[in-house]
This record gives C-alpha cells, sequence and structure tokens, in this order.
C-alpha cells in the first residue's frame, strides 16, 4: 500500500497544480480516519470550554497545539500518516495537504466559523517537524 500511495503521490506533482492538490487532499483529510484528535472528542473540548478563547487555551493542553507570540499553530513532531510513516523514502509532502484539509475542518466545526490553515513546515518536505498556522477572523 505504500508504494502505491507514493506512485499517486509522485503522479499528482507531476500532473496536478499545488491549489489543485491542496483541494483535492484537503478533501480527503476532512474524512480522514486516522485522525488523533476525532470530531467528537472536539466538541466534548469545545462543549467543556466557557468561549473560543478558552476553547483554543484547551486544545493547546490536551493537544498538538501550541500559542506562540498570540499566533496558534498545530505541531507534529513527526508525520504520523500511517500510510507512509513506516517509511518516509519517497513521500511527497503533497499527503500533507490531507492533515491541512483535516485541521481546516477541525477548527470551523469547533469554532463554526471559516479558518485558514498554512502549512509552514513539512517532515516530508525535510523539516524537523509539522507546522501549521492556524488564522481565525473572530478570535
Amino acid at each position: 500500500m505504500t508504494i502505491w500511495i507514493k506512485q499517486l503521490l509522485k503522479n499528482l506533482d507531476e500532473h496536478v497544480d499545488e491549489p489543485t492538490k491542496e483541494k483535492i487532499l484537503g478533501a480527503c483529510g476532512e474524512k480522514c480516519p486516522f485522525t488523533h484528535l476525532t470530531d467528537e472528542r472536539l466538541l466534548e473540548i469545545r462543549k467543556n470550554s466557557t468561549n473560543d478563547i478558552d476553547f483554543l487555551n484547551n486544545l493547546c493542553v490536551q493537544w498538538r497545539m501550541v500559542k506562540e507570540e498570540e499566533q496558534y499553530y498545530v505541531v507534529f513532531d513527526q508525520c504520523y500518516c500511517p500510510l507512509v510513516n513506516k517509511d518516509l523514502q519517497g513521500a511527497s509532502k503533497t499527503l500533507c495537504y490531507c492533515t491541512l484539509g483535516n485541521l481546516k475542518h477541525k477548527f470551523e466545526i469547533g469554532l463554526d466559523q471559516d479558518a485558514e490553515v498554512i502549512m509552514l513546515k513539512s517532515v516530508l518536505a525535510g523539516d524537523d517537524e509539522c507546522r501549521f498556522l492556524i488564522t481565525l477572523k473572530n478570535v
């Protein structure tokens, strides 16, 4: 399966532009079966929070989110995607758009507003971590 996924990503990289890859994989990420934070758990954290800021701060305590200089980031210390994490060699960072879409979905349902998620770093791109900036308009 890992070889097939890598070949799929390679073909996407060779034949599809970045915005389209982000759109395709992002849509897949909304339904990712491997997510670390299920929608149910997210909504439970939301229910136990007094407001949006409290919710974000609770995510910082209970999940992989950090707040640095008034910005929120989701940070993974390694690639946790079981589709490639057993053998990262040759895996494309295009797969990380799936995580981007998953995160966007999480923040939109958790805060009931549009969220912008920007991938700043990716282990699959050779970085030391995966880092996603979360930008919210109404927080």
